[in-house]
């Protein structure tokens, strides 16, 4: 039988949102810690003595205009069938995927890409200036200001990214090799989407967010009428005036569309997983395979046992402007003079006095950058510097000189699944199912200056899962074996019941960068699970493993670095796994039940009423949560709180007709 389809789609969709009409302000220790370059934990909780001050550290407020965006889709299939022999069927088929890249109606919006070789309007303003004080590690010849974004319709981009064709084959087969025993087997290729649904383009210029630069000087003077530190008093706060007129007599910035050229996102991260990616992005692509036996083992009982596999491979993008591996700390100590040196201020190339020529040549752009800390600042600190790109504050996408394909991560998938399933007879049906699972996935970088993705257990597969539910209608009462009539049909018929069980292992657990003295290979050992959770069931694994006394580690000790102020530093490389296999969270052990009342008025005509209990979780096992793992923290190696919820409890009546 020879099938084949044609499909054609236009996902249409419009975007519109206030967005923070309000404004948005933020608050970090920045002006009252010890020192700008000072990051160790401790300080953290400044964070709330500058919001008691008045004084934020980031302060925006939106002005967002709208989206008319378009995918369109388009695929052919074709699938044939042939019976070879009475026990042989095989099945081919081939389906044509055409997704292009998704448009906006007046172009409003930027490419998803970040564009590595543009030259912009301050390019080489910014590179004389850097020449007259360049840092010892980085020559002024070898300084660049380039890159920057695209808007759409801008130099033959039309689209948010290039689209996609797709070719996917399948193919399946069916042998009988008896009455009873069947074996199955194909192979196939699926492919994601990437869609308006999911992505919509950055909107920047046209959505356009004034910022109030807070302090040019790392707060020795303030913006909004403030100015001095000493002139801070209640009453005379940044808060007092958040957005003040600039000397051009406004107090917001106005959308200037696509005037920006090159450079609305400069001063700016561009690195949400919506837009910034790559013009030749593409979708996960997934190849999947199986072959399984089925045998019926007799008129009611069927046996399923299969294995089956996937491999695909997942779009990545990652850090373009990361800061080499050279300047970051290695060894298992935290080399804080590391820190200090790539947080230290030096002279800031890209002030906004260094490009002064561009308010006669270009004062749109020239006004723009003065609204941008980044420009407005005397000093930045040396790891932007440092960094390629430094005039983005974080930019994500594919590194000059790679290719999008080949920086994909990947996936693997192996599974082996035994089925039992009892087919609904004398009042019995039932079903077990255990799943033994593998899978591990590249899919994110240990360190931002990677050049592939790092692969880890995917935690979105459990190792051993084992499902086992049930229905049963009990013998007696109308339409039944026994009891059928009567005064006792209706006191004690026609009930039923029903249960699920479930139990599974728990995922690996997820892991900071730590300090780890001793054989990660023997961390299990080390963690005593077992052990201490048997007596006491909040302590998930021995938190004294954690060594917080003072001066070097002690020769021989097996454990984690406990101390806040000898862990790793901002800038060391990962020398601690992300997940671990050898520890994995609490697992998922549960018992639904559920009985019910079945009361026929007609059952000839269909009309009867149900009264059902249910019982979730009905004999109230707790599944914890992950536990602490902080080594820093009291609580390391404790569980604090469940997953899923206590016993529930639901009363359900219905009426048939």
């Amino acid at each position: 039988s020879f099938k084949y389809g044609w499909q054609e789609r236009r996902m249409d969709g419009a975007v519109s949102g206030p967005g923070a009409s309000s404004g948005i302000f933020t608050w970090r220790n920045n002006y009252v810690r010890r020192a700008d370059n000072d990051n160790v934990s401790s300080n953290h909780a400044l964070d709330w003595a500058t919001f008691m001050m008045g004084l934020p550290t980031g302060i925006s407020i939106d002005t967002n205009d709208s989206q008319y965006l378009r995918t369109p889709r388009r695929a052919f299939f074709f699938q044939d069938d042939w019976r070879l022999t009475s026990k042989l069927r095989v099945s081919l088929g081939l389906r044509y995927e055409h997704e292009g890249g998704s448009t906006e109606r007046y172009n409003r919006g930027l490419v998803a890409s970040f564009f590595p070789d543009l030259k912009l309007p301050f390019t080489d303003l910014v590179q004389a200036a850097y020449a007259q004080n360049p840092m010892p590690e980085l020559p002024a010849s070898q300084f660049k200001v380039l890159g920057g974004t695209r808007y759409l319709g801008q130099d033959g981009y039309g689209t948010v990214t290039k689209g996609v064709n797709w070719l996917l084959p399948k193919v399946g087969l069916v042998y009988s090799i008896n009455p009873k025993t069947v074996i199955r087997t194909g192979w196939g290729m699926y492919a994601d989407t990437y869609n308006i649904a999911n992505s919509q383009p950055d909107s920047t210029g046209y959505s356009l967010p004034t910022g109030t630069p807070v302090t040019n000087d790392n707060g020795l003077t303030f913006c909004c009428t403030v100015g001095a530190a000493s002139g801070i008093a209640q009453g005379n706060t940044i808060l007092k005036d958040p957005f003040p007129v600039r000397s051009d007599g406004s107090r917001f910035d106005t959308p200037l569309g696509n005037k920006l050229g090159y450079i609305p996102r400069v001063g700016r991260n561009y690195n949400s997983s919506n837009y910034a990616l790559d013009w030749n992005w593409r979708p996960a692509l997934q190849h999947r395979w199986r072959i399984g036996v089925q045998r019926e083992l007799a008129h009611n009982l069927l046996l399923d046992v299969s294995y089956n596999g996937a491999y695909s491979y997942l779009p990545m993008t990652y850090r373009v402007d990361s800061l080499p591996a050279n300047y970051w700390a290695t060894g298992n100590t935290r080399k804080q003079a590391q820190d200090d040196y790539l947080n230290a201020q030096v002279a800031n190339p890209y002030n906004i006095k260094n490009l002064a020529p561009l308010q006669q040549s270009d004062p749109l752009i020239y006004n723009y950058l003065a609204g941008q800390s980044m420009f407005t600042s005397s000093t930045m600190r040396r790891n932007q510097l440092l960094r390629p790109f430094g005039q983005m504050a974080d930019v994500r996408g594919i590194r000059p000189g790679d290719n999008f394909n080949d920086k994909r991560g990947y996936m693997t998938y192996h599974d082996m699944q035994l089925l039992v399933e009892r087919r609904f007879t004398r009042g019995l049906a039932t079903s077990f199912m255990y799943t033994w699972a593998s899978s591990y996935a590249a899919d994110f970088w240990n360190n931002e200056f990677d050049t592939a993705p790092s692969e880890r257990i995917n935690n979105n597969i459990r190792p051993h899962r084992i499902a086992w539910s049930g229905t049963y209608e009990f013998p007696w009462g109308k339409s039944r074996t026994w009891v059928k009539d009567g005064f006792w049909s209706y006191l004690i018929g026609n009930w039923n019941g029903g249960w699920v069980y479930q139990w599974q292992t728990g995922q690996a657990t997820n892991w900071a960068n730590r300090f780890y003295y001793g054989d990660l290979a023997a961390s299990g050992d080390v963690f005593k699970h077992d052990e201490v959770h048997s007596k006491d069931i909040h302590k998930w694994f021995d938190g004294s493993i954690a060594y917080r006394g003072s001066g070097a580690i002690p020769d021989g000790f097996v454990g984690f670095e406990g101390r806040a102020s000898g862990q790793p530093g901002s800038y060391h490389v990962r020398v601690f796994p992300n997940r671990l296999d050898t520890l994995r969270e609490d697992g998922i052990l549960n018992w639904d039940l559920k009985i019910e009342r079945a009361f026929p008025i007609k059952p000839e005509r269909g009309i009867q009423a149900r009264f059902s209990v249910d019982l979730l979780n009905a004999f109230n096992h707790t599944n914890f949560s992950g536990p602490n793992l902080d080594p820093t923290s009291a609580n390391f190696g404790t569980v604090n709180t469940q997953r899923g919820l206590s016993r529930v409890i639901q009363f359900n009546f219905r009426f048939e007709f």
